[in-house]
């Protein structure tokens, strides 16, 4: 157990060590000379306008704001689109079926486009930008999620800095293998960032994994943190599975409630896996003999329980406290050091694949891809064309 742990800090501090010692990055070469790029507006704060009953998203009202601002104006700037969905949302209205919405809008102008944009509200960002890297195989043009934390109409908004720095971004580096989010100067891995804070201009960060690039006088790229270009085609995921909850451990929790959650009424859809968002390093309550026993059941049943940590930078290891091994003993899986955001919309991606067989043989492809780096979501050697 104890050399296990060693070798992953080990991972952790020599990542940490090794970012420190590059000095000078290694950075691509910008080129943005006539790149075409296609911009997705969602909604999210950047484009609301103030009503009575709060800031919403109003059709038109961004765009009218871009057209009137000399940051996209009076400075050369790459060729774009805007493409305004409709309706307009508030992020925390956004579903699974949004997200399969904007990857199949990426593949169907992939070919006409350099690169995109996502522009989304912050609050459930994290989770779109995990999405999109999985729902989108073998990406080869860079797509950029951004937002801001103040509406563009107000006078001291982060809303220009964001959305003109993921235009340049996008057009100086159009050929970034992954799905990226850029906010207050940094671009960072979609499926690492969590949201920190809902007031700060620096509202989301990647932990432990470092930054993909960083804008000060110009944007660097650290082109060894990025993931290698793939080989194959574009390939599209059409589909998720809507039967992925999450269950966050605290003080107290009954193995009464978890059983609800877990084996809902009969004629309500079954539950296919669940997110346990865990104590410290993946622990739960094992002195709780009754929360043990319906995690028990629910394995027995196929249904796949993936252990995550509640903590921002943590690391899952289920051989390390006895709390954790009693979880690994039922059948629970560790999410090594995946974000919520992540793992959640890995498991929906993975359950909804039609190509990992049926049954037992499904069930034991998903447990073992949730556990290995298929887009840079955790720690370990990438796995290609999954």
């Amino acid at each position: 157990m104890k050399t296990q742990l060693l070798v992953v800090l080990g991972l952790l501090f020599g990542l940490a060590a090794a970012v420190e010692r590059m000095g000078a990055p290694k950075v691509l070469t910008p080129n943005y000379v006539n790149k075409k790029l296609y911009i997705m507006y969602t909604g999210g704060t950047i484009g609301m306008a103030k009503t009575d009953q709060g800031y919403a998203p109003k059709p038109g009202f961004l765009q009218g704001l871009m057209n009137k601002s000399p940051a996209f104006n009076n400075q050369p700037l790459p060729k774009y689109v805007i493409s305004e969905y409709s309706p307009l949302l508030d992020s925390s209205n956004m579903v699974p079926t949004d997200w399969l919405n904007v990857a199949k809008d990426i593949y169907d102008h992939y070919d006409e486009y350099d690169a995109f944009v996502v522009i989304h509200g912050t609050d459930t960002l994290a989770y779109t930008a995990s999405a999109l890297s999985f729902l989108l195989g073998n990406l080869n043009k860079t797509v950029i999620v951004t937002g801001s934390q103040i509406p563009m109409v107000e006078p001291y908004s982060d809303a220009t800095n964001n959305l003109l720095g993921a235009i340049m971004a996008a057009a100086m580096y159009p050929h970034l293998p992954e799905v990226t989010v850029y906010f207050k100067g940094s671009l960072l891995r979609g499926n690492r960032v969590q949201k920190l804070s809902s007031w700060d201009f620096a509202a989301f960060d990647s932990g432990a994994f470092p930054p993909l690039g960083t804008w000060g006088g110009s944007l660097e790229i650290f082109s060894d943190h990025l993931l290698s270009a793939p080989t194959q085609p574009l390939q599209l995921y059409e589909k998720v599975s809507p039967n992925v909850i999450t269950i966050l451990l605290y003080p107290g929790i009954t193995g009464d409630l978890v059983r609800r959650l877990i084996f809902p009424p009969k004629g309500d859809a079954r539950v296919e896996a669940v997110l346990l968002l865990a104590f410290g390093m993946g622990n739960g309550p094992d002195a709780n003999q009754e929360f043990m026993d319906v995690l028990a059941e629910a394995t027995q049943h196929g249904i796949i329980v993936v252990d995550s940590t509640q903590c921002f930078r943590g690391i899952v290891d289920l051989t390390h406290y006895a709390t954790g091994s009693a979880l690994a003993k039922v059948g629970c899986i560790g999410g090594m050091d995946m974000t919520p955001d992540a793992a959640f919309t890995k498991l929906a991606w993975l359950l909804a694949r039609t190509d990992l067989g049926q049954g037992d043989e499904r069930l034991n492809k998903v447990k073992s891809l949730m556990q290995v780096n298929l887009r840079g979501e955790m720690m370990g050697p990438l796995v290609p064309n999954m």
